[in-house]
C-alpha cells in the first residue's frame, strides 16, 4: 500500500468524510485533479494554493505531482480537517502545508459550516484569513477551490475572488468550480429571466450563478475568464459530448492578466530581445503573453 493509498484509507474512517459530502475520498480526488490538469498545463514546480482544502483529498494528487520542487499549501475554516492534513501529510509530503483560517465572512457562521467549526474548535489554531492572505499576496501560479464558490452567495464571491487575486502570480490561474445557469439545467435549478443568483436550499448548501453574474464578478476582480467546461450535475451523462475536463461541478478558468509596466518602452524592448523584432511581432502584446513568464528586460 503505498502513502497515498494509506491516508486514503484513514479518511474512509474519519467522520469528517461525510463532513465534506462523503463518497470515497480516492475517487473523488482523482477525478479533481485529472480535471485540473486536464483543464490547464500545470507545472512540477508549480506553487498551488487549494483553498478549501477539506481533509485533503485532493491535496494528495497535488503534493505527489508537485514533488519535484513545486509546493502546495492548504487552506480551510473546519480546524479538524486543518489538524487532519498535517498529521497524515506531515512525513509523507515535505512540499505541503496547511492553514486553519478564521473567516471574516458569514460563512464561518453559517449553520451549514458552523457546526463543523464548533466541534474540532480545539483541534488546531486559526489565523485570520486577512493575514494568510497578506502573507503569500502574488505567490501562487494556481488556486484550486472545488466545491466552494457552490456556497457562496455574490458578495462572498466578490470578496474571495479578489482575495484570490491577490495572492495568484501575475500570468497565474484559478480553478474553480460552480453551479452555473444553464438552459439544460433541470427545471428547479434554472433561473428566472432576472435572476443572477439563487440559494436554493437557503443555507448556500446549493448556490446557482448566472454566467453573467460571474462574468461580471470576475472582471470586477481583475480575473479574465479563459475558458468553462460544464459538469455533468445537471443529469446529463458522463462526457455525453466526449469532451477531456469535464466534471461533475461547472468549472470556470480564470487567469490574472500581466499588467504592463508604467515604465515599458517597446523600442527598448526591441532593441534588447532582438528575437522579438526580427519576427516582427508586437511588443506589448509579446511582453503580456510571453516577456513576462520569460522574464524578458525592457530597460
Amino acid at each position: 500500500m503505498t502513502n497515498a493509498e494509506k491516508i486514503y484509507a484513514t479518511m474512509r474512517q474519519s467522520q469528517m468524510n461525510n463532513w465534506m459530502g462523503g463518497g470515497d475520498p480516492a475517487v473523488i480526488g482523482a477525478a479533481t485533479f485529472t480535471s485540473i490538469i486536464e483543464n490547464l498545463a500545470l507545472r512540477r514546480d508549480a506553487a498551488v494554493l487549494h483553498f478549501g482544502c477539506g481533509i485533503g483529498r485532493t491535496s494528495i494528487h497535488l503534493a505527489e505531482f508537485l514533488n519535484e520542487g513545486g509546493q502546495v499549501v492548504g487552506s480551510d475554516i473546519l480546524p479538524g480537517a486543518i489538524q487532519f492534513c498535517r498529521e497524515q501529510f506531515a512525513h509523507v509530503f515535505a512540499n505541503a502545508t496547511f492553514y486553519c483560517l478564521q473567516a471574516s465572512n458569514p460563512l464561518y457562521a453559517n449553520p451549514l459550516y458552523a457546526p463543523y467549526v464548533t466541534a474540532t474548535a480545539e483541534a488546531t489554531q486559526a489565523i485570520d484569513e486577512e493575514l494568510f492572505f497578506l502573507k503569500y499576496r502574488d505567490a501562487f501560479d494556481l488556486i484550486v477551490a472545488g466545491s466552494v464558490f457552490t456556497h457562496f452567495d455574490p458578495a462572498m464571491a466578490a470578496h474571495y475572488l479578489k482575495s484570490l487575486r491577490d495572492v495568484t502570480k501575475p500570468s497565474g490561474h484559478l480553478f474553480l468550480t460552480w453551479f452555473l445557469d444553464h438552459p439544460n439545467n433541470p427545471v428547479e435549478s434554472r433561473l428566472g429571466p432576472e435572476e443572477n443568483f439563487q440559494d436554493r436550499s437557503g443555507n448556500l448548501l446549493y448556490a446557482i450563478f448566472s454566467l453573467a453574474a460571474v462574468e461580471q464578478l470576475s472582471s470586477s476582480a481583475g480575473l479574465l475568464i479563459e475558458r468553462i467546461s460544464y459538469g455533468f450535475w445537471r443529469d446529463w451523462p458522463v462526457n455525453v459530448h466526449g469532451l477531456k475536463a469535464q466534471y461533475g461541478q461547472d468549472v470556470v478558468i480564470l487567469r490574472r492578466p500581466v499588467e504592463l509596466p508604467t515604465e515599458f518602452d517597446a523600442n527598448r524592448y526591441l532593441a534588447i530581445n532582438n528575437d522579438v523584432d526580427d519576427a516582427g511581432v508586437d511588443p506589448v502584446k509579446h511582453y503580456l503573453a510571453l516577456g513576462y513568464r520569460e522574464g524578458r528586460r525592457f530597460q
